[in-house]
């Protein structure tokens, strides 16, 4: 029987876990079911800033063994110095939505057991799919008074590791679902007198986690691109059509990049992540508020621009110290990559997360192939599917 020790994370419940990208969602229901596996998501955050604030947190208490209680000693701090705590009016971006809701312990423990259930589950189904003898499961209810009548009615049911009913099964099965799985081995079953269950049993997961929480096996885990592998596949630099932006005003070149972008000046854009952003001239302006839109030649490259907002190859979170203000600051790194005659180039957007809104500080192509990998470092949230 495989046990876990519940005070020390398993490296492929933490591994599981870091190597999820971001996601933001108004409602749970957005991102559906085993596209959790792929994205870390906690619904009613608008703001990727503290959607990585909450999972550096549950990493850290993943890592380390902390339970709820140090959990939420740590987060909440942050969580009221953001404006994310107590009742608050919550905003779709997408539908201007309103909804109040109240954040307290209450949610922040769903938070906690829901991420820390799933990794544990995740690892868990992992080495028992490893284990040669113990190919059968046994479903374990926790018995408690608050269990489900249906799951408490599955406890000690066994079937094949391979029985199609762990596909939409497999514990947790519902929200505050404590139940779990045991590997035996069919020596192990005979011993105890315990009878296989070999026919169809009903489903016992609530809509929301009908699927196999425990099996990754057909997702694929966020990693950076390679981009040795993948130059020949990329946009060459050749294509790019420059001549068009060669003469015309800063003006024209700032009308000509929102109608690329399909906005207008200052409008909200949502991107590949869900992160409502401003786009306006800021991505264009240096910090003493001169344009510079055409320094270093950057205004060649708007279409690329625009599309590195609107279909990024690769999305980072950086942490730095602000220059000016001195103060720590995130900034989301947006990449498109290029093929120069078989060397690595890329276009590169980057916004930063302001007390209020989300706003672009700069936009340039990256010359040098050296300089394109040192860019690409800090969390990846967003890698676009091959």
């Amino acid at each position: 029987m495989v046990k876990f020790d519940f005070n020390l994370a398993p490296k492929e419940a933490i591994k599981y876990l870091q190597n999820k990208g971001y996601k933001l969602s108004f409602d749970y229901n957005e991102i559906q079911k085993a596209a959790h596996h792929k994205s870390f998501t906690v619904a009613k955050i608008t703001r990727l800033d503290l959607l990585h604030d909450v999972f550096t947190s549950l990493d850290d208490s993943l890592k380390t063994g902390k339970h709820f209680d140090d959990f939420k000693k740590e987060i909440v701090p942050t969580l009221q110095k953001k404006g994310w705590w107590g009742k608050q009016d919550i905003i779709n971006p997408r539908t201007g939505e309103v909804k109040t809701i109240d954040i307290g312990s209450r949610r922040l423990k769903n938070i906690y057991d829901t991420n820390m259930r799933v990794s544990y589950a995740q690892a868990r189904h992992k080495q028992m799919r490893a284990l040669p003898l113990s190919v059968y499961w046994r479903y374990q209810s926790a018995l408690l008074e608050s269990t489900r009548d249906k799951h408490a009615a599955m406890h000690g049911t066994i079937k094949h590791r391979d029985d199609s009913w762990w596909n939409t099964n497999y514990p947790p099965n519902g929200w505050g679902c404590k139940c779990k799985v045991t590997a035996r081995s069919l020596k192990e079953i005979e011993k105890k007198g315990w009878k296989i269950e070999k026919g169809s049993s009903s489903n016992i997961a609530s809509k929301d986690w009908d699927y196999n929480v425990g099996d990754t096996s057909k997702v694929s885990q966020l990693s950076k691109i390679d981009l040795d592998k993948s130059l020949s596949t990329l946009s060459t630099l050749k294509s790019i059509k420059k001549d068009s932006y060669k003469n015309l005003s800063e003006k024209e070149l700032e009308s000509k990049f929102y109608k690329t972008m399909g906005i207008k000046e200052g409008e909200i854009f949502i991107d590949k992540v869900n992160d409502p952003m401003i786009i306006d001239k800021s991505l264009f302006l240096s910090a003493s508020g001169h344009s510079k839109i055409k320094k270093q030649n950057r205004h060649l490259y708007l279409d690329e621009i625009a599309k590195t907002i609107k279909e990024p190859h690769e999305i980072y979170l950086e942490f730095d110290v602000g220059k000016i203000t001195g103060e720590k600051r995130v900034l989301k790194k947006m990449f498109r990559y290029l093929n120069d005659d078989g060397k690595q180039r890329a276009l590169l957007v980057i916004f930063e997360y302001l007390k209020d809104k989300t706003q672009g500080v700069s936009a340039y192509y990256v010359k040098e192939a050296t300089q394109v990998n040192k860019r690409r470092f800090e969390k990846l949230i967003y890698k676009k599917e091959d």
